[in-house]
């Protein structure tokens, strides 16, 4: 056991500590994150997994094997570092916002916004617009009277079930926040949107 313990980290552990950070990478891909959740993983997820990683490397420098194999106990570290910086660079959102809104040719939310501009699709199923999955999209209102040319799309994630979603408003910005909506400017006339999450 102490031999296993002064090993450096294996395939198994590595992709173990991969996968969360995947996915908390995913969960930070939209315009709002997922934050109890990606603060659940990283709690009872990627924290034991940090100190697992501790505990071997201080197993294996008081054996003194702790310098073979460096890149085997550099891969962890390099994962972790890249998740945050990730974060911290809202990097998720960007490039996942970039490849659905591209700047280049027709965007295809700009294509399926103009569909819904004076029309709501409440009952419609959920389709891909670019890397989002919109499952619900109407005029934005103000007062009860719809924005002319504006529309919203509500988007979902796979398993999560959250009150986000973009905004596109012709000029200018979204109605002011209240306490159950927040936005955010994300490029051009769009707006990331967050609405009450029933909790």
């Amino acid at each position: 056991m102490i031999f296993t313990i002064t090993k450096p980290p294996g395939w198994v552990f590595l992709i173990g500590l991969l996968a969360p950070c995947l996915l908390v990478l995913y969960w930070a891909s939209v315009p709002f994150w997922y934050r109890a959740e990606i603060l659940l993983v990283g709690v009872f997820v990627l924290g034991p997994l940090v100190l697992i990683y501790i505990g071997r490397l201080i197993a294996a420098s008081l054996k003194g094997q702790a310098g073979g194999r460096p890149w085997r106990w550099l891969a962890a570290p390099l994962i972790v570092w890249v998740m945050l910086l990730s974060l911290v660079t809202d990097a998720p959102f960007q490039l996942r916002f970039a490849i659905s809104l591209p700047e280049i040719s027709l965007p295809e939310m700009e294509a399926y916004a103009a569909t819904v501009k004076e029309q709501s699709r409440l009952d419609a199923p959920c389709e891909w617009v670019g890397l989002y999955r919109v499952c619900y999209s109407a005029p934005h209102y103000v007062d009860s009277e719809p924005v002319p040319g504006s529309a919203y799309l509500g988007t979902e994630e796979w398993v999560i079930d959250s009150n986000t979603g973009f905004l596109m408003v012709p000029h200018g910005e979204p109605e002011a926040e209240t306490i159950d909506d927040e936005y955010r400017h994300v490029g051009g006339r769009w707006f990331g949107h967050h609405g009450w999450d029933n909790w």
